[in-house]
């Protein structure tokens, strides 16, 4: 399992790790082990970016935490 998929199972399970990444969500990914493109597919919300990284058998879905500016 990738370090961005255990990030993302972490962030479904952990309250407080939720709450630090909707605060500063580059932050809280670096400091937990994603690489910078990792980060940036991410906060791109590029799919295909994703699945090409990950591989389409390992494609699962996740919630995304935005925060409108308006």
């Amino acid at each position: 399992m990738s370090k961005l998929q255990q990030f993302a199972q972490a962030l479904s399970a952990d309250a407080g790790l939720l709450e630090a990444y909707k605060a500063d969500p580059k932050g809280v990914m670096l400091a937990n082990g994603l690489t910078k493109q990792e980060v940036e597919l991410v906060l791109s919300g590029d799919i295909g970016g994703l699945k090409a990284l990950l591989g389409d058998s390992l494609m699962q879905a996740y919630v995304v935490i935005a925060t409108p500016t308006e």
